[in-house]
């Protein structure tokens, strides 16, 4: 490798329409986000939108006293250098009377008003662009008595369709289909029902579902134990009614569907493997109190995740753990349920305010790439081999001092939340109760995208261990450098105002959680740590926003480089979207290749179904093996990345593990217990073409069915827009 070398990247052109790729400026731009007329038609140019945001954006300093003239072009330089991305609610709204937001939670309690009062703050979310996150959980389970009238309720389920009816008739803010996350705990008695509700891929189309797990769940898997059900109406044992009965026990298996509308072991047990070990141990009885073996809960959520990307699992205890709030002290801070893309773990009625810092951006030029400098330490690149810890800490560091431009990344990072403090300043929000959550906790999600790209410009290949270095190390400076920026903003406008509750006003009770979130000595900060902002980092997919700063996802590797997405209607149009990496391109040329050449080349592979990624190409392999691309990543290597990145982000991180096609429930079993065992607070898989369509692929036509391993066909409908959970929902990101 030592004869390759990698440019520094940069924006190309000079002006913001220039430095767009032609699918941003031709298609998702006008689609989504350029100001139109009565008529319909566009009337704003790509400048002219980064221009009307950072407008909006900075009257805000006016309240504080700012100098809004100066922010205003601060915050424009950043946008139109594609340094600085927001989520999509503020590029589309900002200037309007619309919320700039992201998602939010609003989790409706067991009754009837409270479902459908839920139903209706949801749907005018959708309507102002955003998307919602619920915990059904509170639901009394499918055939719990109603009082009431006498009756026996429905169960989480059937009011998740009716969300799900509701969010496919609105068009948020006339322009995209809503966005929906479902949570429910494992120890509800209708998780069994819950991790199956998807398997037919038309079922709750508008939802991606996770499965909230906890610590005592996990030992019992560990154990291969069985746990309790809990009644969430008395928090106590739940007894076993005639429907639960129904559905778990295997002397149903045999019941007609007009008698049992649904039965673990005739529906689903000959479908889903090792199953059957937990036959036995079900000898269920109406009266009795109700208990699971956790591997049977475990092996449905394995085998869904395998299947088609649902259920992923979102670590419940870990997440309020490590949370700015101690949960068992202030419990009304207790966190049940997060966004529609998991990144952001929220308190009920909390937005999600997202702002993408481009880390492709910020390498200087003339480094000494990884592979080719003298380190104390084992090769970093070689997948097999950790080296020593200190020692490779070391290296990395030395690299990164060298590489990277941490003066203009600190800048960045301070305007990129001052930004997003101004943004919850000057949004307006569709219902009261979220705006009173905003203004009380004032959370952020500063976050980063173009990861896979700063990898390849230092020469580190994505999965080793130098590369999880890399993002333990640079995450700890966004964060740190966030919580500065934060703590600055208290001391010119003042502390959110919960802040006396949160554990930034005790940095030394919390020692170890405020070094590696404030990434400061909490003996320097005995009585207080003012802050303006409760929460500062999260990472989100960036899939419409990475597009728009022509990079890499959030924190994903290079999903291949040339490939096809599917976008919606408005934004594809009549023809397929093609992608080629622009890096890639610009490696090539640096190299003395003929980039269009080799983009002529990877076209026609791609058309002819024979792409292969860049080894398949008429380029050197070192050159080709720095693009390594999603699939040809081993599952632990993206866990680890993505559990580096979590040790210093405040909120979640939303990953894709991407797996290939023959991928095993033991690989996404292994994963699973990888990401739980490291600190992750959600995990969600997606195996190569386990759903008829998905949003990126290399492949021109959709999955040969005839194919398909161990899939029971039978119960699979095609659907129009069936994407893993971490990229389904990116747009808002």
């Amino acid at each position: 490798m030592s004869d390759l070398t990698l440019p520094a990247k940069r924006v190309h052109g000079g002006t913001v329409a220039d430095r767009l790729t032609d699918t941003v400026r031709t298609r998702v731009l006008p689609a989504r986000y350029l100001r139109r007329n009565a008529t319909g038609d566009v009337v704003e140019t790509p400048a002219e939108l980064f221009d009307r945001v950072a407008t909006a954006v900075a009257e805000a300093e006016a309240a504080y006293g700012g100098d809004v003239d100066h922010w205003t072009d601060r915050f424009g330089e950043r946008l139109a250098g594609l340094e600085f991305v927001p989520n999509s609610p503020t590029l589309m709204n900002a200037g309007t009377d619309g919320q700039l937001s992201a998602c939010f939670v609003i989790s409706p309690q067991d009754s009837l008003d409270s479902i459908f009062a839920t139903l209706g703050r949801a749907a005018k979310v959708f309507q102002s662009g955003g998307g919602v996150g619920y915990d059904f959980s509170r639901l009394r389970p499918q055939g719990a008595p109603v009082r009431s009238t006498g009756g026996v309720a429905s169960g989480p389920v059937s009011f998740m369709q009716v969300f799900d009816t509701m969010c496919e008739q609105l068009r948020q803010g006339g322009r995209r289909r809503g966005a929906q996350m479902a949570i429910l705990r494992v120890d509800h008695p209708d998780v069994g029902r819950f991790c199956v509700a998807k398997r037919a891929e038309n079922e709750l189309a508008n939802f991606n579902v996770s499965v909230a797990v906890t610590d005592a769940f996990l030992a019992a898997v560990r154990a291969d134990e069985d746990y309790p059900l809990v009644d969430p109406q008395t928090g106590e044992r739940h007894v076993a009614t005639d429907a639960t009965v129904a559905f778990y026990s295997p002397a149903f298996a045999d019941a007609a569907p007009e008698r049992v509308d649904a039965n673990l072991w005739r529906d689903y047990a000959a479908a889903v493997p090792g199953l059957d070990a937990y036959r036995d141990r079900l000898d269920v009885a109406v009266g009795d109190p109700l208990s699971l073996p956790a591997g049977l809960v475990w092996t449905l959520a394995v085998d869904g995740a395998w299947r088609n990307g649902e259920p992923g699992l979102f670590a419940l205890d870990t997440t309020n753990r490590d949370h700015s709030f101690d949960v068992d002290r202030f419990p009304t801070h207790r966190i049940a349920a997060t966004n529609p893309c998991g990144e952001q773990p929220l308190e009920n009625f909390e937005a999600c305010t997202l702002g993408h810092v481009n880390l492709s951006l910020v390498v200087n030029e003339g480094v000494t790439p990884w592979f080719e400098r003298d380190r104390a330490s084992e090769d970093g690149n070689d997948e097999e081999t950790t080296g020593d810890g200190a020692a490779l800490a070391a290296d990395v560091e030395r690299l990164l001092a060298d590489a990277v431009d941490f003066d203009r990344l600190r800048d960045v990072v301070h305007d990129g939340v001052r930004f997003l403090d101004d943004v919850l300043t000057v949004s307006t929000f569709p219902v009261d109760e979220i705006a009173d959550a905003v203004r009380d906790g004032r959370k952020i999600g500063l976050g980063v995208m173009g990861f896979a790209e700063l990898l390849i410009q230092l020469g580190v290949r994505y999965g080793s261990p130098a590369s999880v270095e890399v993002a333990r190390q640079v995450m700890a400076f966004v964060d740190r450098e966030s919580k500065l920026a934060s703590h600055h903003l208290a001391l010119e406008r003042g502390t959110f105002p919960t802040w006396s509750e949160s554990k930034w006003a005790t940095p030394t009770r919390y020692p170890d959680w405020f070094r590696r979130h404030g990434g400061l000595d909490p003996d320097d900060w005995p009585d207080r740590f003012p802050l303006r902002n409760h929460n500062t980092t999260t990472v989100a997919p960036t899939g419409t926003t990475g597009m728009i700063a022509d990079t890499t996802s959030g924190c994903e590797p290079l999903f291949d480089v040339v490939n096809f997405r599917n976008a919606d209607e408005d934004v594809q149009g009549a023809e397929r979207l093609v992608e080629v990496d622009s890096y890639f391109l610009d490696v090539l040329a640096a190299n003395g290749y003929d980039p269009e050449a080799v983009r002529a080349e990877a076209l026609s592979l791609l058309e002819a179904g024979r792409f292969e990624g860049p080894s398949s190409l008429s380029v050197p392999p070192a050159l080709a093996s720095l693009f390594v691309t999603a699939h040809a990543i081993p599952p632990a290597e993206h866990v680890r990345v993505q559990a580096a990145f979590q040790e210093h982000v405040d909120s979640g991180v939303s990953k894709t593990v991407n797996l290939r096609e023959t991928a095993t429930r033991d690989d996404v079993a292994a994963a699973f217990e990888l990401a739980l065992a490291t600190g992750c607070k959600g995990i969600t898989v997606y195996r190569d073409r386990s759903r008829r369509t998905q949003v990126l692929t290399t492949r021109p036509t959709t999955r040969d069915e005839s194919s398909d391993v161990g899939r029971d066909r039978d119960r699979d409908v095609a659907t129009g827009d069936d994407r893993p959970a971490s990229e389904r929902w990116c747009r808002r990101c």
